[in-house]
């Protein structure tokens, strides 16, 4: 199973933008893909301008996966460990959510994620 990061979420749905075309290739693998509840308020953030919103939810097969008490210890572990920032928050929820769903997690921002990785995470490679 694959998660998606927000930014492969918010790609998917707006042809302007600039992650448009990666997060359609993404998409077009015969994957499984989920993403945590963290990522889907983060796209829910955004201007509904996009009549997308129900069509991704079918793509994300594998469903949108609750951020619980498991990922909150998680992720808060996560934040001690890494020294993350108050900016990195939201990405040591998405971290926890993909570990402990044994998921790999795509994004066009691997640096956000590269931390993480000594402690369980599996970035997708594209």
């Amino acid at each position: 199973m694959i998660h998606l990061d927000t930014n492969l979420l918010i790609g998917a749905e707006d042809p302007t933008d600039p992650h448009h075309i990666t997060s359609r290739e993404v998409f077009a693998k015969p994957e499984t893909f989920a993403c945590s509840s963290v990522a889907w308020m983060e796209l829910l953030s955004t201007p509904d301008t996009h009549p997308l919103r129900e069509a991704m939810k079918e793509l994300l097969s594998g469903g949108i996966i609750p951020f619980d008490e498991a990922a909150a210890s998680l992720a808060g572990e996560l934040f001690h460990l890494t020294g993350s920032k108050r900016r990195t928050r939201l990405d040591t929820m998405i971290a926890a959510t993909a570990i402990l769903s044994g998921a790999e997690l795509a994004t066009t921002n691997p640096a956000d994620f590269e931390p993480f990785i000594p402690h369980g995470l599996n970035l997708h490679s594209f």
